[in-house]
């Protein structure tokens, strides 16, 4: 599997936003993360997947280099992991550490629901083991403390992906800036969890909601600026994302492309991601066709069968209207000196008449 990302910083507040900075440890699988603030003592706290190592002939468990928790399972399944939680402070703290259920975010990409959420899937899944009541454990000053947990899988959980996280967090108050009052918050780290429940599979990305729209200039001949906008749907049950393509074709061969358009992110079953871009170039051939091409991948070293490419593809009516109001003027003009014309031909000098003789003259 590909790493997404080993552990995330998030912040979860319970009133408005103190200022807090979130950094990660520079090439590790360990992340750091300091508050900035005038009310608490600088935290700094990190946390990773742990497996069983030995040295010396004792053995013990250490930080094991694992990007994420991933396990292949199938229902009614059960195994247990373990994960170290690193105080780098030189005072101990207490840390929240729970499991809950992962969702996809406002820009597509991966999401973890706050403590307090209800848990169905990889949350209600995992018990984290060896804290106390509240969750809550207490890591001396430079200190590595790990935890085991259990992980049972439903006997009736459907098959595909199912993504959580094990959090680690740290809640303490801060002074939101132009504010008197102290506000409570939550600083959070999140090892993910992913697991593929066995049974058939489903790759699919759907493109939905395709819109387009034209803007440009009074200038027949100048060209304009395609707005498209659409939607990917995970409509399968596994972890996929997928490079795009967005092109534009005129009814005259004209053809452009939208610059800079980044991939879709790694879409959670029955996500989704909202894609809006513009593509600049665009002359007003009367119909242009947009086509959205994705190419679906999923998490490295899975194996996803039946990705294929998709296609949608919309036709926009983009009139020239003041090339069309001059192409009409002209056949008004030439109707007008057609008609004329034919006037002038059928003019009193040249009816046909009856002739008259002299009276008392005959013929």
């Amino acid at each position: 599997m590909r790493p997404l990302v080993s552990l995330i910083a998030g912040l979860v507040l319970v009133a408005s936003a103190p200022v807090v900075a979130a950094d990660a440890a520079s090439g590790t699988d360990l992340a750091r993360t300091t508050v900035a603030s005038s009310q608490p003592a600088r935290a700094e706290f990190g946390a990773g997947p742990a497996s069983l190592a030995e040295l010396d002939g004792r053995t013990y468990y250490k930080l094991d280099g694992r990007p994420y928790f991933s396990y292949d399972a199938t229902p009614g399944g059960v195994t247990e992991d373990h994960i170290a939680i690193i105080n780098f402070a030189a005072h101990a703290q207490t840390l929240n550490v729970y499991p809950v259920d992962a969702v996809n975010g406002a820009n597509g990409g991966f999401s973890y629901q706050p403590r307090a959420a209800a848990r169905t899937q990889v949350g209600a899944w995992l018990t984290v083991l060896g804290t106390n009541s509240a969750g809550e454990i207490t890591v001396p000053p430079r200190t590595t403390t790990v935890l085991a947990f259990d992980l049972r899988v439903p006997t009736n959980a459907s098959p595909g992906d199912h993504v959580g996280a094990v959090i680690v967090s740290l809640t303490g108050l801060a002074r939101a800036k132009g504010r008197s009052s102290l506000v409570k918050f939550e600083q959070r780290l999140a090892t993910e969890v992913i697991i593929r429940v066995s049974g058939p599979l489903h790759t699919q990305l759907t493109i939905e909601n395709l819109h387009a729209s034209y803007s440009g200039s009074l200038d027949p001949f100048a060209s304009g600026v395609v707005t498209v906008t659409y939607t990917v749907q995970n409509t399968g049950n596994v972890l996929l994302g997928g490079t795009q393509q967005v092109s534009v074709h005129g009814l005259f061969g004209s053809s452009g492309h939208a610059p800079r358009l980044g991939p879709v992110p790694l879409l959670l079953p029955g996500g989704s991601y909202r894609v809006s871009t513009k593509v600049p170039g665009v002359l007003p051939e009367i119909a242009v066709t947009t086509t959205v091409r994705l190419d679906p991948f999923g998490l490295r070293g899975d194996i996803n069968p039946g990705l294929h490419v998709i296609s949608a593809s919309v036709t926009l009516w983009v009139v020239p209207w003041l090339l069309v109001a001059v192409v009409i003027i002209l056949l008004l003009v030439i109707i007008a000196l057609i008609r004329r014309r034919r006037r002038r031909r059928t003019s009193p000098s040249g009816r046909a008449g009856v002739t008259q003789t002299p009276e008392g003259v005959k013929s």
